[in-house]
This record gives structure tokens, sequence and C-alpha cells, in this order.
């Protein structure tokens, strides 16, 4: 039973409630959140404590900077990402105060659950006619020896047989900005793409969850560090800088529990995600001016791509905690400039959505 809005909380949020034991990317759900977005208030998914969404509706959660909320048998409200009681659901956004009750299912270990890759690429496109979207995901997935895409749409579940030049289509009517298009494949992964208009072009970004395994395993062949070293993950990320335009691309190691429509999120205590690899493209390093010869005196990185415009791959394969040398190898750039490289086409995008 859906209640899209509550009259009774505040203002500035708007509320959407779900009963279900999986929440999926509906067509009603998509329109709230298209709503949200042209709009100055903030969105909300509440469910039941028992409930489970897939990674999609994570994902548009988080694109639209939104929050999931639970509520348990007595009628307390609990934030589904910290786990702690909130009075109002203006809270969600607030640090939790030191006497804040936490529910009982974020003070035990974390559930065993699946192993996946969190990947994040923002690649540069040309506006043109023979540009096709969707092949940059359906190569890294098969660079990864992981079956190609078999589905695609913009709700849950993705029902359209898998065909580039037809997502491509769908996008082209939204510019200059698109909704986010789903893509999904037969072996429990999924990408979600949207794309902007910028004053030079095309700005694709593409997000997936990827199954790897059990996140048990994972761990204890080393987390992060062992997936920064793997074959496949490196040949994925130097072919996505030779055949593509990226202009920054991130590889974590992620923890998923399954849905009754592939991986998702429970409210519950999870592994948070860890970084493992990162990729700046030729365009950043350029305006960068990297030295990766200094570079890689401190860390673990490489020259991948063309010789003449190259990228430079990050593996966060240290005996440190990958978060503190994700930290050491962006001081070392500069943040500001790193920062400032970086969210130049991110901005450009960002004003063609407005």
């Amino acid at each position: 039973m859906l209640h899209p809005v509550a009259d009774s909380w505040p203002a500035d949020l708007l509320v959407y409630e779900s009963r279900a034991q999986t929440v999926v990317l509906s067509a009603a759900l998509s329109g709230f959140l298209d709503d949200v977005e042209t709009s100055d208030r903030r969105p909300v998914l509440l469910t039941p404590a028992t409930s489970r969404i897939t990674w999609a509706v994570a994902d548009r959660l988080r694109r639209a900077g939104g929050m999931w909320a639970f509520r348990d048998s007595s009628g307390s409200l609990y934030s589904a990402l910290s786990g702690y009681e909130v009075q109002e659901l203006t809270e969600l956004w607030e640090e939790p105060a030191s006497d804040s009750r936490r529910h009982e299912a974020f003070t035990r270990k974390p559930f065993a659950g699946h192993a996946c890759l969190s990947v994040d690429i923002y690649a540069r496109q040309r506006a043109d006619s023979g540009t096709v979207i969707g092949e940059l995901g359906d190569t890294f997935l098969q660079d990864l020896d992981l079956p190609e895409l078999a589905a695609w749409g913009v709700h849950e579940p993705a029902t359209r047989r898998w065909n580039p030049a037809a997502m491509t289509r769908s996008i082209q009517e939204q510019m200059p900005a698109s909704r986010p298009h789903l893509a999904v494949n037969g072996y429990n992964s999924a990408l979600s793409t949207t794309v902007a208009r910028t004053r030079t072009g095309l700005l694709e970004n593409t997000r997936g969850l990827i199954w790897i395994g059990d996140y048990e395993m994972h761990r204890k062949l080393g987390g992060a560090a062992h997936i920064a070293r793997h074959e496949q993950v490196n040949r994925a990320l130097t072919r996505l800088a030779e055949d593509f335009r990226p202009t920054v691309a991130m590889v974590s190691l992620a923890h998923a529990v399954q849905t009754d429509y592939g991986l998702g999120q429970r409210a519950a205590s999870r592994w948070p995600d860890e970084p493992a690899a990162v990729l700046i493209g030729a365009w950043a390093v350029r305006d960068l001016g990297l030295d990766v010869d200094d570079l890689a005196r401190k860390h673990d990185v490489e020259h991948v791509g063309s010789r003449r415009a190259p990228s430079v791959l990050l593996r966060l394969s240290g005996p440190d905690p990958v978060w503190a040398q994700f930290v050491a190898f962006a001081h070392d750039l500069d943040e500001e400039r790193l920062a400032s490289a970086l969210a130049v086409d991110f901005e450009r995008a960002d004003r063609g959505r407005s």
C-alpha cells in the first residue's frame, strides 16, 4: 500500500511510504523522485523495518539527495543509514544526538551478504549522431569477464531487450539532461546511466553494483586491497581509458543483500564501502600537470591508455587502511586543485539539469 505524500510531514520534505517487503523503482516511485528534483523539497522513503530496497532505489534516492527511514512495530522512526532513532524526519540529515537510541539490527555484527563492485564512472561523449550510450557499461562488464547486458528500462523490473541504440534515443529525447536509465544482466548486476549536455559535448555518468561473490570470502582475501590488484579490475579500467574518454572512475568493494529483484540493501548494520581503485582520465591528468613518476614513489599508480594522452590508474593496494591511502593520494595532488579539475564538467552538467 502506497502513501506518496503525507500532509503531516514538514513542508520542506516529500515522503513516499511503502509497505512492500521489497521496494523497487516502480513508475510511481520514479515519478515521485522526478517531482522532487523539480521542487525545493527533500525526499524521504519510509518503510517497515523488515523491508529491503533494490540498488536502483538506493541509487536514485542518493542522486536526489534523499534519505531512507523505517518504522518499527512500536511506531518509532529510525534512519536506515545509521539505525539511530529520530523524532522528526528532518533529523535524518543531522548527526545523531549522543543519547539517541539505536535499533537492535544495527548493534549486531553485519549480516552475511554479497560482495559487489560499486562503480561510478564519468566520461565525456561527443554530441553527434554517432554517439551510442550504454556501450561503456556493457564493455566494462565484459572486461570483467561477466555476461553482457540483457535488458534496460527506466523502471524496475527492466523488461526491454538490451538495445543501446534504443536507450540512446530515449536519452536524446530528454536532453539537455536525462533521467537515470537502468540496464541489467542475468548475473545479478545492475547499472544506471544519466547523460547531460555540457558546453563541449555530453557528460555520461554510469553507476553500478556488480556481483562478485560472497562478502566474507573477499574480506578474507584482503578486501579492497585484493580488488585493487585483481587482474580483471585492472583490465576493465585500462580498457576504459583506452576505448572511452573518462574524466574519473572509481571502483569500490561494497556489501549488499539479495532482494526479490536483484541486489540491494536492508535496514541493518553492513560493512562500509571501501575504495579499491581510481582512474583519472587524460583530460584531468593534463589539466593537473601530474608527475606520475613522483606519485609512484609514494603510491601504487601507473600510466594507462594512450601514450600521447595517458590516464592515471591508482590502486589502493597498500597496507594502510584504504581510506587513509585515498586521502593521502588526494593530499599529494592538492585536494582543492583536484576537486576543481574534476568538477568542471560536473558543474556544467548540473547546470544542464536546472
